[in-house]
């Protein structure tokens, strides 16, 4: 099914706009992939157009997952245990020298049918391993395969010991993110933006940094980096003398197009910086959990009114990229952390997963709610299953009770990229019997098969 006149009818609408708008038997109209118009039941009128009979199921604005490394897909697994700088060198430095333009691809196409078969229908690939030209280039190619929106953030490292296999020097770096950025530049059509990532404070040099700031203004666009974790506070101490949240402030790195990835261990000056710049953060649990990083301050950064998104991060420190486990771990980790089961509530942890993406993309005029104008992106809820039979609040069924096969249909940008839990614009099968096949090929030349 591409992108047409289609009417969305008999669905709960939770739309997550700024009233908290739901309509418990609703109708939506999607033309040219934008929706056209909303409302109860009672109101409609059949029109000539196709129609997706929604049987009472939950319609929500698709999840928005704002950090994940897809080449990881081919990793899962490996280094588990490892605190982060051994997790580093044993799970990622030993491997990503080893990737190719043809592993990219089958990463992109496998990142993209997990988040649309868990109703994520936006993600950030934080793209950082270049061994060879075309990488990102391949990762774009298979995500636009299955339909996915896609930001490919084009990672940067330019300096330090870290990753050394793929560190590569500033201006071939930039040359690179330049020509990306050119071939793609305006084409939200095609659901593609690039950004720029700058990998961490201990692996792009000052002037990477200042040259990514840069190019996002140049191309109308965003940086993101990984940002106030141990292993960032650690370098940026050792480096600059204080956080790297207050050196990147001091060369006008922060801003409303900056999103700052992880940020488990900010100080109470780095959360005003933050906040005062207009700085989104993307929030990991299961990440942050996985490798022992600690539970990130988000009750304190809701208080402080920082813009704060979800992002599943990489299979190599997850080992999954389902936003719907994410929302949970979300929640689960604050209320305990705080001893307090009120201090987050699920309506925040949906908002955080659609219109705190969208507003850390800069995106939100067109994703993130269910609004009159805005493009179609949107899943399918089914609550007649075991888990979620006898179903009341949609967003607490959403965050605590639902599991991704719940999840019925995806639509993107108008389009049915999955209709009864089947992508449709691949074969799923042959996608993961190459997928199985990169990956063993990858750990044995990598030397971890023998």
């Amino acid at each position: 099914m591409t992108a047409g006149d289609l009417d969305i009818i008999n669905a709960h609408l939770v739309t997550v706009d700024s009233e908290w708008t739901e309509i418990h038997s609703g109708f939506m109209r999607l033309r040219g992939g934008r929706i056209t118009s909303l409302g109860s039941m009672s109101e409609y009128q059949k029109s000539t157009a196709e129609q997706h009979n929604c049987n009472g199921g939950f319609v929500f604005p698709g999840l928005i997952n704002t950090h994940t490394h897809s080449f990881q897909t081919l990793t899962r697994g490996i280094g588990e245990g490892l605190g982060v700088w051994d997790w580093f060198s044993q799970a990622i430095d030993r491997v990503v020298g080893h990737l190719t333009v043809a592993d990219a691809r089958i990463a992109g196409q496998l990142t993209a049918l997990e988040a649309v078969l868990s109703g994520t229908t936006t993600v950030v690939d934080y793209n950082y391993p270049h061994p060879q030209p075309g990488m990102a280039e391949a990762t774009i190619a298979g995500m636009r395969e299955v339909g996915v929106r896609t930001v490919l953030a084009r990672g940067i490292l330019d300096t330090g010991t870290v990753h050394a296999e793929i560190v590569h020097s500033t201006s071939a770096e930039i040359a690179a993110c330049r020509e990306l950025a050119t071939a793609y530049h305006q084409l939200d059509e095609d659901r593609i933006r690039i950004w720029f990532a700058p990998y961490t404070i201990f692996s792009a040099s000052r002037d990477a940094l200042i040259a990514s700031r840069d190019l996002a203004k140049e191309f109308d666009t965003g940086v993101t980096i990984h940002a106030t974790t141990p292993s960032t506070l650690e370098a940026a101490l050792d480096m600059y003398g204080t956080t790297d949240i207050v050196f990147e402030n001091s060369i006008d790195f922060l801003g409303p197009r900056t999103l700052l990835v992880h940020c488990t261990h900010p100080t109470p000056e780095d959360l005003t910086l933050i906040a005062s710049t207009g700085s989104s953060i993307s929030h990991n649990p299961a990440s942050n959990a996985y490798l022992g990083e600690g539970v990130a301050p988000v009750v304190e950064m809701m208080r402080l009114g920082i813009n704060t998104s979800l992002g599943s991060d990489g299979p190599s420190s997850n080992n999954n990229q389902d936003m719907l486990q994410v929302m949970k771990l979300t929640g689960l980790l604050q209320k305990l952390e705080h001893r307090d089961p009120s201090v987050i509530m699920a309506r925040d942890i949906v908002r955080m997963a659609t219109m705190g993406g969208a507003l850390a993309l800069d995106w939100a005029e067109d994703i993130g709610s269910l609004e009159v104008g805005k493009c179609a992106d949107f899943f399918v809820l089914n609550p007649w299953h075991p888990n979620t039979v006898t179903f009341g609040d949609p967003y607490s069924t959403l965050v605590y009770s639902a599991t991704s096969e719940s999840v019925d249909a995806v639509f993107v940008q108008g389009e049915a990229v999955m209709l009864n839990r089947k992508p449709t614009r691949v074969a799923v099968h042959p996608i993961l019997e190459a997928g199985q096949q990169a990956g063993k090929a990858l750990r044995q030349r990598a030397g971890l098969d023998t």
